[in-house]
């Protein structure tokens, strides 16, 4: 036998290993990233000019967030290196796509979504499917429930199953991997991504107390937690207002504040001269008691708010004594 022959095995079996790691490469890459994203972001968003992609790790400390909030099965693969896309028009952002992967009965199950900056799921699209529901299941019950959805009714539907219920048996399998990647988008989006995110919002809450044409300027630095209020409250952006000729209008800061019964992201405007314009929370008020509380502070100032009373009050009032001084 010659030596060429002693070797052929060798070879194939070489050979076969590299098939094996080139397809676990394409496998990895597909589950983080648009396969053709100039296509599919003019697809999800037909008005925008362009996009930028934003990547970030989705590691440990995100995996303990996703548990906590979602306890059902994650496979390792949806952990490591993840891209979000911002879609823009003009310049200015308009929608996130972000690509999901999961194991289906046809094997992987691959999702675009379209996303608001509130994280409401704007649309999707199925990258790869071979589960011959696939086709059925874009045009029904299942896509009217899931398109405008956020968080809260997603995990809903999942918890009580009644959605589930009102479907073709044949559609459940698939439409439960599809919410709960729904979810997994949404929760890992505003974890992952909380800073971009936060800076992606911010013009939209400057313009909703200003007219359209201001401009934003960075002021803070890094996240910064405000102490001796009784209760955590972090402020995490804040930005100077001008208008389209450079003149300073006020100032906008968001800040994360978690109170018994209460945890969420305010956006407070203030003017030049320090009173509160509005104050809006990024969730929206959880009833009419706590929306009352705080929006009984708008047109008060640092002055008006010194004999604090209230934990609405105590916010304010760190928050007004942060912008207040220089």
């Amino acid at each position: 036998m010659t030596y060429c022959h002693i070797m052929r095995p060798y070879r194939i079996l070489l050979i076969g290993i590299l098939l094996m790691m080139c397809s676990e490469i394409v496998n990895a890459q597909a589950f983080c990233a648009l396969r053709d994203p100039v296509r599919r972001v003019y697809q999800m968003f037909p008005e925008s000019t362009a996009y930028r992609t934003i990547t970030s790790t989705v590691g440990p400390e995100h995996r303990a967030s996703l548990l906590r909030e979602l306890p059902f099965a994650h496979h390792f693969n949806e952990f490591g290196r993840h891209s979000l896309y911002v879609a823009l028009q003009d310049g200015k952002p308009i929608g996130l796509i972000h690509v999901r992967s999961e194991k289906g009965r046809w094997g992987l199950v691959e999702i675009c979504w379209a996303l608001d900056f509130d994280l409401n799921i704007l649309g999707f699209e199925f990258q790869r499917c071979r589960d011959p529901q696939c086709a059925k299941i874009t045009d029904g019950p299942v896509e009217d429930f899931i398109v405008g959805s956020n968080f809260e009714t997603l995990a809903k539907s999942v918890k009580e199953g009644e959605f589930l219920e009102s479907i073709p048996e044949s559609q459940r399998t698939l439409a439960m991997t599809m919410l709960q990647s729904a979810l997994k988008t949404i929760s890992l989006t505003d974890t992952v991504w909380r800073e971009e995110l936060i800076s992606l919002r911010a013009p939209f809450h400057a313009e909703s107390a200003f007219e359209s044409g201001i401009q934003l300027e960075p002021i803070l630095a890094a996240p910064k937690r405000v102490d001796d209020v009784g209760f955590d409250l972090i402020v995490w952006g804040e930005w100077a207002i001008q208008d389209a000729q450079d003149q300073p209008l006020g100032k906008l800061i968001m800040s994360s504040l978690l109170l018994p019964g209460f945890s969420d992201d305010l956006w407070w405007v203030v003017d030049e001269k320090g009173s509160l314009i509005s104050i809006e929370c990024q969730s929206g008020w959880p009833d009419e008691a706590t929306a009352s509380a705080f929006q009984q502070l708008i047109g008060r100032s640092i002055l008006d708010i010194k004999d604090c009373a209230t934990a609405s009050e105590l916010a304010a009032e760190a928050v007004l004594t942060k912008q207040a001084s220089p």
